[in-house]
């Protein structure tokens, strides 16, 4: 599978706009590999507001972030995220740039994964700390994130990102291409 595939399979609701953000692992040969389809990715889908950054590696496994500037910017400064972030360390910046080298230092030096990279992701702030208090137990469901809270809205949702994921992998195979696939901001 190809990088642009890749994104299509695992990043479609980005894509679509559905999402803020998705997080996932690529294999790529090495770093420059890496980078280099990054930055290519990125000059073509910048123009829509979407984003990739990578945020670790490990051998040739390549953590990349893909995501919605400006939906993450609508994210972080909601007072009820700032105040929660606030407790791992990121400043009162609203600078989206900061947020996200934050993040990544997070990912890169904490023991474990840092658990408030779902605010990063979109899922609600009300499931993202329950899970925290909770160490991930006691769920009331379990799909694309813990769910606490809400669990008729969190399934219909989720009914939603796997048919956003099933259009855009058939189109993607039918021959359309990443950039008239990806929604405007």
């Amino acid at each position: 599978m190809g990088f642009e595939e890749s994104l299509i399979r695992n990043a479609a609701p980005t894509l679509a706009g559905i999402k803020i953000a998705n997080l996932y692992n690529f294999r790529f040969r090495n770093l420059r590999e890496c980078q280099e389809s990054i930055d290519r990715m990125n000059r073509q889908l910048n123009k829509k507001g979407l984003y990739i950054h990578l945020m670790k590696n490990v051998k040739d496994f390549y953590l990349l972030y893909v995501y919605r500037k400006s939906k993450l910017e609508e994210t972080i400064t909601d007072p009820e995220v700032r105040t929660f972030l606030l407790e791992y360390g990121y400043d009162e910046e609203t600078d989206v740039w900061s947020y996200i080298v934050r993040l990544k230092e997070r990912i890169n030096t904490e023991p474990c994964f840092p658990h408030e990279i779902g605010v990063f992701l979109g899922y609600p702030i009300e499931d993202v700390r329950e899970f925290i208090e909770r160490k991930g137990e006691g769920c009331a469901y379990c799909g694309e994130w813990k769910v606490y809270h809400d669990v008729p809205a969190a399934i219909s949702f989720f009914c939603k990102l796997k048919k956003c994921r099933d259009v855009y992998a058939r189109v993607y195979e039918d021959g359309r291409n990443i950039y008239d696939m990806t929604v405007s901001a």
